[in-house]
């Protein structure tokens, strides 16, 4: 199965655009004095839960409001260690979170370019390619979707994926939906298994330089996802305080 956000979703208005223009999602965020944008800490969702300000892949339902056997489908849940909530994958199974932003049009990457988060990578999915269409399975990978665009008749997301790589080495690239989506290798192996890493990106850096040319200044949305179906492997890691800074 062919996990990247694609040729299935063609979806009425993308991610929900159609839906997100009409209201704005439940999500917020907040604008801190020292120029922060705080995305998400997970720190207000009750232990145990999915989180209520994420939406599905396609940025239209809440998983957190399926029913039981449609929300048992998402092995995220937020887990509490001493007095740190953060928010844990834990499974086999593929289905992404979504935390839209095209509603948040005070965000400008311009003025907050630096994507920082947390993750603690603790098992990855043996014979994971991420350039392979049958053993597309990663243990952590962090979505930026920056616009759409049209090939013929469908919309496209227009996406930059930051991975943790079963192989490949940091720096590698690979490109899926005819260039649309580019995927970014930014750890990889057994590296630091188990420990909290704090990762950077400079958004309009890299789309500058992945895609040739300026970004739209505020992002669709950022979306989340590990897995291991196509390995069949069992995998855990752990996300946690997506922020956006200004340049250092």
């Amino acid at each position: 199965m062919y996990k990247t956000i694609l040729s299935t979703l063609f979806f009425a208005g993308i991610f929900g655009v159609t839906t997100l223009q009409a209201q704005e999602a439940i999500n917020s965020v907040r604008f801190g004095d020292n120029g922060v944008v705080y995305l998400e800490d997970f720190e207000h969702y009750d232990v145990g839960s999915i989180p209520d300000e994420w939406y599905n892949r396609d940025g239209n339902n809440i998983p957190a409001t399926y029913d039981e056997l449609y929300r048992n489908d998402y092995k995220y849940k937020v887990v509490q260690e001493d007095a740190k909530k953060f928010l844990r994958y834990e499974g086999t199974e593929a289905k992404h979170l979504n935390f839209p932003l095209i509603d948040k049009k005070e965000i400008n990457i311009f003025e907050t370019p630096i994507l920082k988060w947390d993750w603690r990578i603790f098992d990855i999915p043996e014979g994971g390619d991420e350039d392979s269409s049958s053993q597309n399975d990663v243990a952590a990978s962090v979505y930026v979707v920056f616009d759409t665009s049209r090939i013929l008749f469908q919309k496209i997301p227009v996406t930059i994926r930051y991975t943790w790589s079963s192989k490949y080495p940091v720096g590698s690239i690979f490109s899926k939906l005819r260039g649309r989506q580019k995927i970014m290798v930014i750890g990889t192996g057994e590296n630091n298994l188990g420990k909290w890493q704090t990762f950077e990106r400079n958004l309009v850096e890299d789309y500058k330089n992945i895609f040739g040319k300026t970004p739209p200044r505020t992002p669709i949305a950022i979306l989340i996802l590990s897995d291991a179906d196509d390995t069949r492997s069992h995998i855990k890691a752990d996300y946690d305080d997506f922020e956006l800074h200004p340049a250092r």
